[in-house]
């Protein structure tokens, strides 16, 4: 079993508090947003929605970095909470390795009616930045420019 210090860091996104979208599924809410282009969700909503309560802390030994993203959401009473983000790939990887048949309508119903609902949900808007990443170069498309970042060093 790997030790704490050989675990790969989860990357963060800082300074920004996130406003998730709330889908409900027997009565236990899941907290999802799209980030640019890409689908994650809650993992301790995940968790109790699967029934598995610690699914926040076990994801980080059993998925890939980029499928794990820390970020301050609003949580369902208005406050900011860091969270554990899980992107749409890592979500139903774990739903394979934490196999229970109640998991087959849960991801049919993430595939059919919340990831389709979150990418419908967010108009395309020229006026915000949107960041794309082109052969290893990450550029930022905003005010009808491309921006890349510059690190002087």
């Amino acid at each position: 079993m790997p030790t704490q210090s050989a675990l790969p860091a989860i990357p963060a996104l800082p300074g920004e508090t996130l406003i998730p979208q709330t889908f409900t599924r027997h009565r236990r809410q899941l907290r999802a947003l799209l980030l640019e282009p890409h689908c994650w969700f809650s993992a301790r909503d995940l968790g109790r929605l699967i029934g598995q309560p610690h699914l926040e802390e076990r994801v980080t030994r059993t998925l890939d970095a980029d499928q794990l993203l820390d970020a301050v959401l609003l949580n369902t009473h208005g406050q900011p909470e860091t969270t554990r983000l899980i992107s749409e790939s890592g979500v139903y990887a774990a739903l394979i390795h934490y196999y229970h048949p109640e998991n087959r309508c849960i991801r049919r119903w993430l595939s059919a009616d919340v990831v389709p609902m979150l990418r419908e949900g967010e108009p395309a808007n020229t006026h915000r930045p949107r960041r794309e990443s082109r052969q290893g170069l990450s550029l930022l498309h905003w005010q009808g420019d491309v921006w890349v970042p510059y690190r002087p060093g």
